[in-house]
């Protein structure tokens, strides 16, 4: 978790926020990013009230759909804690917010747009191809 934290300022330039894409709806993102996202409210509220959060969303919308605002609602709940500026901060913010009880991890810079299409553009080896 500690590396996937370390790329989230660079996701979140590329593909925009975690829960408010603005590039392509499959990135990494989406799901890496998510899972990011309840990482950081694991450490945040401990082990057992984010089961007890998991198991009390699941079990109210096993026949429904529901939405982010439905889950930080439960979160709340359940914490006992206004979970909705945490929550907000990591599923919209555009930089990624300081894991919690993780103060030795950082966020690596993020790169230039250039730089990033030079690093995709340059070959790593020549290759040839006979037909």
């Amino acid at each position: 978790m500690k590396d996937v934290y370390s790329r989230g300022h660079q996701w979140r330039i590329d593909a925009g926020p975690v829960a408010s894409p603005t590039a392509d709806p499959f990135h990494g993102q989406r799901y890496t990013g998510g899972t990011l996202v309840l990482y950081a409210l694991w450490n945040l509220v401990g082990q057992d009230v984010f089961r007890r959060i998991e198991h009390a969303f699941l079990d109210r919308h096993r026949t429904s759909s529901a939405s982010t605002q439905d889950y930080i609602a439960v979160a709340a709940e359940i914490s006992g804690q206004d979970l909705s500026g945490f929550l907000n901060k990591w599923l919209y913010g555009t930089k990624t917010p300081r894991m919690p009880g993780r103060p030795d991890w950082t966020v690596t810079p993020p790169k230039p747009a250039a730089a990033r299409r030079d690093q995709v553009n340059t070959p790593k080896e020549k290759v040839s191809a006979t037909l």
